[in-house]
């Protein structure tokens, strides 16, 4: 199952041990859908927290396929997505904490009765999964390697796993080829340029990092916390035009996101539009009208007029 198996890698994460509930802040959001793309309504997805008891919420798939969690705490956290007339499908994401965003998690379903990967596949990719779950990350990363050559098919996810692995021992340059490779292999995925772009920001290679969002198709970002992320990223490496269109469309996704309205009211200054910026600080204001970013923005504004 060529879909089933890309599904296991891009979920595959090593795991982040606790003794502590899974009740917490987090969010995490997904989308199944069929071999065509086709999305798949009342799939049923099950998010388990092995590490804290093996309990977690529970979702059922809308009409365009999507769903979504809230409510949880950061950590390796395995999915179970079953839908009538479909195989099973187990997966797994690694929330690194209750403030972090991931990307909406998208996997294809396969149908009843298609055919089974075969058992060397499926004992290269568990070998692969194994080890980096137990932290051994170059016997990971040779696993992932023999997949490769095994199913050429799925290389652009496993690279995309050998460039995770590389960033948990901060080899950002290594990490960087195997992202490229992976980006080489499949240019519209999103989630992968999401990460290649991350990766980047953490090498201070800011010019990869911008020319990477340039083919970056930002309605594809879902979630507002991540629109403004990168936003500040860039704000914060000195490129204020290119952050706006970020902090815009953390906007668009949530018209009451104030930290939006005022760092894209910082960055606006930055770049002399003067008349914008006013406009933002003064939608903080309205929003939030006390504390120490309304005081900030109140000064701001005044300093404008």
């Amino acid at each position: 199952m060529r879909r089933t198996l890309l599904c296991a890698l891009l979920l595959a994460s090593p795991a982040l041990l606790s003794a502590q509930d899974w009740k917490g802040y987090g969010r995490v959001e997904g989308r199944v859908v069929d071999a065509e793309g086709k999305p798949v309504e009342k799939a049923r997805v099950k998010l388990t927290l092995p590490e804290r008891g093996g309990g977690g919420p529970s979702a059922v798939t809308d009409k365009k396929g999507r769903w979504a969690v809230a409510g949880i705490v950061g950590g390796a956290w395995e999915v179970d997505y079953e839908a009538d007339g479909f195989a099973a499908l187990k997966g797994r994401f690694r929330l690194p904490s209750e403030s972090a965003r991931l990307p909406p998690l998208e996997v294809k379903l396969d149908r009843e009765g298609q055919a089974a990967v075969s058992p060397e596949v499926s004992k290269a990719l568990a070998a692969a999964e194994a080890a980096e779950k137990a932290g051994r990350l170059a016997e990971a990363r040779a696993e992932y390697e023999r997949l490769i050559t095994l199913r050429p098919d799925v290389a652009g996810i496993a690279h995309q796993r050998i460039g995770a692995s590389y960033v948990q021992e901060k080899q950002f340059g290594p990490a960087l080829e195997h992202f490229q490779k992976a980006l080489d292999a499949d240019p519209t995925n999103a989630t992968t340029r999401l990460i290649t772009v991350q990766a980047a920001f953490e090498a201070r290679e800011v010019d990869h990092a911008v020319s990477l969002l340039k083919d970056l198709d930002r309605a594809a970002i879902k979630d507002p916390d991540a629109a403004y992320n990168l936003g500040v990223q860039l704000l914060n490496a000195g490129k204020p035009e290119e952050a706006i269109p970020f902090f815009s469309r953390s906007i668009v996704l949530d018209d009451r996101y104030v930290d939006g309205y005022f760092r894209r009211g910082l960055a606006e200054i930055a770049v002399q539009r003067t008349a914008d910026a006013k406009a933002d600080l003064r939608k903080v204001l309205e929003l939030s009208p006390t504390g120490p970013q309304a005081d900030l923005a109140r000064k701001a504004v005044e300093q404008l007029e």
